[in-house]
C-alpha cells in the first residue's frame, strides 16, 4: 500500500499486487504544509496493517522531523513499535542543509525538499518522482538542528526497535543502496514464534536475545517485546 503524509495523513493506494495501481498512486501524490509524523506511523501501526495478516514491514520515507502531529507522539509510537510485529525501515534524508547531498545527486544540485521550488539534477527529479510522485517541492521544511537530532534518532530507534534498519540517503548511491538492501532483506527475513513460560502482564516488556549456529551470519532482530494485543512472533533477518 502507499501512504503519504503532510499535516493529514493519505491513504493513496489500499494493499494491492497490482503494481500499476501502486506506481499510479505514488505519481499523483501531492504534499501540503506540515509533517505529521508520528500521526502516520500511528496509522500505519494500528489501522492499516492490523487489518493484513502475513509478513509486514514499512519503508518510511522522511527527515524524521514531526511539525503537526495531535493524536500521537514520539514516545506513544515507539511504544506501539515493539507491540507490532512489522519491520520498519527508515530512509533518512536530511534536509537540515539548503542543497540536499551538496551536490551530490548525479553531479547536480538538488533543492531542500522542504522548500518550494523546482530545478535539480534530472536523473534525480526522475528517481523522487518514482518514490513521490515528483511532489517534494511543497513539502515544508522541518525545525532547528534539535529537531532533527531529535527525529535522527526517532529513525533509528523505529529500526531497532521493530527488528529493521535504518539507511541514510544523503547521496544517489545511498538511496539506491537504500531500497536495494531493504528488498534483499525482506527475501531473507525468516519469522518465528514461542511460548513463554510465564505469561506476561498487559504492558510488561520481555528481553529476547537471537543467535544462529553459522558462523559470519549478522541476525538483525528485534531484542525486546511488549505483551499486548499482538501475538509473541519476532522477525529475523
Amino acid at each position: 500500500m502507499v501512504m503519504s503524509f503532510d499535516e493529514e495523513v493519505h491513504v493513496l493506494s489500499p494493499p494491492t499486487n497490482d503494481r500499476f495501481q501502486l506506481r499510479r498512486a505514488i505519481q499523483t501524490s501531492q504534499f501540503g504544509d506540515g509533517t505529521s509524523l508520528y500521526e502516520a506511523v500511528d496509522q500505519a501501526l494500528n489501522r492499516e496493517l492490523k487489518r493484513v495478516t502475513g509478513r509486514k514491514a514499512i519503508v518510511l520515507f522522511t527527515d524524521g522531523v514531526d511539525t503537526t502531529s495531535r493524536s500521537a507522539s514520539l514516545d506513544g509510537t515507539l511504544r506501539d513499535v515493539e507491540e507490532t510485529d512489522s519491520l520498519i525501515y527508515p530512509i533518512r534524508y536530511n534536509t537540515e542543509r539548503d542543497g540536499w547531498g551538496g551536490g551530490g545527486w548525479g553531479g547536480g544540485t538538488y533543492p531542500n525538499p522542504r522548500r518550494t521550488g523546482g530545478g535539480g539534477s534530472r536523473i534525480l527529479d526522475d528517481i523522487i518522482a518514482g518514490i513521490m510522485g515528483g511532489s517534494i517541492r511543497t513539502m515544508p521544511r522541518g525545525g532547528n538542528q534539535g529537531d532533527y537530532e531529535t527525529g535522527r534518532r526517532y529513525l533509528e530507534n523505529l529500526a531497532l526497535y521493530s527488528g529493521g534498519r535504518k539507511f541514510e540517503a544523503d547521496t544517489f548511491d545511498n538511496l539506491t543502496a537504500a531500497f536495494s538492501g531493504i528488498a534483499e532483506e525482506l527475501r531473507r527475513q525468516y519469522s518465528l514464534g514461542y511460548y513463554p513460560d510465564k505469561v506476561g502482564e498487559a504492558g510488561e516488556r520481555r528481553q529476547i536475545s537471537i543467535r544462529v549456529n553459522r558462523p559470519n551470519v549478522v541476525v538483525r532482530a528485534k531484542n525486546s517485546y511488549i505483551f499486548g494485543d499482538s501475538s509473541n512472533r519476532v522477525s529475523v533477518k
